[in-house]
């Protein structure tokens, strides 16, 4: 076969030099560089220089007696298109133009290759019939070609009872494949990482993808890119976390783990399908960027002394109230951290498991399989624990749990998603939980928030000499975060109020009467110090202007 390719196109450089497009020398050298190396024909001869590419698809079209064809049709039968699979298309350079009875038109870049218009013959049990093109012609129409089928896949399961068969899932598979794909998703992931970000937004937009990173708890836009790269970038996260690519109209949650310039970097995915596509949140689980200590949360020496004393009371329950992304989870790890793992049994029940410690066994829940926070918990019991660490208490159900196992000898860690420490006590009263049972078991309940530092290089100014942009916080005037906080402690006092229904602000009044710095003022502590600013104070508790 290869001696039949280079006989022909042998015959076609003579025909090349008869009509004196190209010259002896010429001609030597292209049968040379021909019979010498893998390339195509066309490749050759424009790589050496010796023609344009639009006039060497006509000389070639003329020499094997084809019709000269100007350019490639505006419309083509998708289904051809489709059964032949991209893959085929771009390795070969050929493209099925239309298909008859009879006869099977197929664009070719070069002619004298004839394994890929054989395969397509047999393919379509049709005779092939050539016509000629500039090989970036038919790139070109691969690539728009390819576009379509992305835009027609993004917009198929919006409509009602549409689904994702075989063929398209494959054909997902193989855009994920593609070298900008995977590089796109390798370097959001590491630009997220090198700033710093705690959370990487992929928000699909009518006509554009945006991607967002979440630092210091404030969110930025890092870059947009086509709207056609979604479903590639979409795919490739789902496979990269084990998760269904053909499912795109329920919501989905993974995890995944990449290497970023050498560490391994742990990711919680979370998928939501949106009315322009499925927009995902990546949580970025750097253990090297986390320092599990009280100290480097940003706790005082004495507030750390009631945390190692509360973290050493043989039962009860310890609770950290926030919103989402106050800091919660670390400073229940970092208080776990100080027992010794040798020496006691300690269980997590999360969801998920966002950092692995070493000695302590952990449980992520489930609930696709029933395995819920209070079934979790219940296991747990029976395997003589010491410490347990409840991700959050979510219900009824698991709040007495976590209350029967305090009452038997336990200490329970936990959070609650309330706006203040007394609120977590109201929140259980809302749950159902009796007041005395409250009162008798929770020991301490510690309200945080994270506020922005200001930037120890520029300390704040935003800009350093010469006016450019601080290069540690990124013109911000903050970089990092530390924590501010209350914690109020349950006297026998406090215990009463609560077994006997007292209100929060009863509750509030009486723990500022017992000396308990409220989060307000704690938080109006560091702005004065220099630590923050009052700005961002107010923008955090959300407190009114004085």
């Amino acid at each position: 076969m290869q001696l039949e390719k280079s006989a022909a196109f042998s015959d076609f450089l003579a025909f090349m030099e008869g009509r004196g497009i190209l010259s002896p020398e010429a001609a030597k050298r292209a049968r040379n560089a021909y019979g010498s190396t893998d390339h195509p024909a066309d490749t050759v001869l424009i790589e050496l220089g010796l023609t344009r590419e639009t006039d060497l698809a006509g000389h070639m079209a003329t020499f094997f007696g084809l019709p000269v064809a100007e350019r490639i049709p505006d419309e083509l039968e998708t289904a051809l298109i489709q059964k032949v699979g991209f893959g085929f298309l771009e390795s070969n350079h050929v493209l099925p133009l239309a298909l008859t009875d009879d006869r099977l038109t197929v664009g070719v870049a070069d002619p004298f290759a004839h394994a890929a218009v054989d395969i397509l013959g047999y393919q379509f049990e049709r005779e092939p019939e050539l016509r000629v093109f500039p090989r970036s012609a038919i790139a070109e129409r691969i690539r728009q070609l390819k576009q379509a089928s992305l835009e027609a896949l993004e917009e198929r399961p919006q409509e009602a009872g549409g689904e994702i068969d075989a063929d398209d899932i494959e054909r997902l598979r193989d855009f994920a494949r593609e070298a900008p794909v995977i590089r796109f998703v390798s370097q959001m992931i590491q630009q997220a990482v090198d700033r710093g970000a705690t959370d990487i937004h992929v928000e699909p937009a009518a006509d554009h993808m945006r991607i967002r990173f979440r630092r210091d708890g404030l969110l930025s836009v890092a870059e947009t890119a086509p709207r056609t790269m979604h479903a590639g970038v979409a795919t490739r996260i789902k496979i990269l976390s084990r998760l269904n690519i053909a499912e795109r109209r329920l919501p989905q949650d993974g995890r995944m783990r990449i290497a970023v310039r050498g560490q391994e970097i742990d990711l919680r995915v979370s998928v939501l399908p949106s009315v322009h596509g499925e927009t995902f949140v990546l949580r970025i689980l750097d253990k090297t960027g986390v320092a599990l200590s009280l100290d480097a949360l940003g706790y005082d020496a004495p507030s750390i002394a009631r945390f190692r004393t509360l973290a050493h009371i043989p039962n009860g329950i310890v609770l950290i109230t926030g919103p989402t992304g106050s800091g919660k989870t670390t400073t229940l790890y970092s208080v776990l951290k100080e027992r010794d793992p040798d020496s006691v049994k300690i269980f997590t029940v999360e969801d998920p498991v966002e950092y692995r410690l070493d000695g302590i066994t952990q449980l992520q829940v489930d609930p696709a399989i029933d395995l819920t926070f209070a079934r979790a918990l219940r296991s747990v019991l029976r395997q003589d624990p010491d410490v347990i660490l409840v991700g959050e208490i979510r219900d009824r159900e698991t709040a007495q749990i976590a209350i029967q196992a305090s009452l038997t000898g336990h200490l329970v860690f936990s959070t609650l998603h309330t706006n203040s420490a007394a609120g977590a006590l109201t929140r259980l009263l809302d749950m159902g939980i009796d007041g005395y049972l409250i009162g008798a078991t929770i020991r301490a309940v510690v309200a945080q928030r994270l506020v922005r530092r200001l930037c120890p290089q520029c300390g704040g100014a935003a800009v350093v000499q010469g006016g450019e942009p601080c290069g540690r916080c990124r013109g911000s005037g903050y970089a990092g975060r530390t924590v501010t906080y209350e914690i109020m402690e349950i006297t026998p006092e406090l215990g009463s109020m609560i077994s006997r229904g007292a209100s929060e602000e009863q509750l509030v009044e009486h723990a500022r009467r017992s000396g308990v710095l409220s989060i307000e003022d704690h938080a109006a502590g560091l702005a004065a110090s220099g630590i923050t600013t009052r700005e961002e104070v107010q923008r955090v508790l959300e407190l009114r202007r004085a």
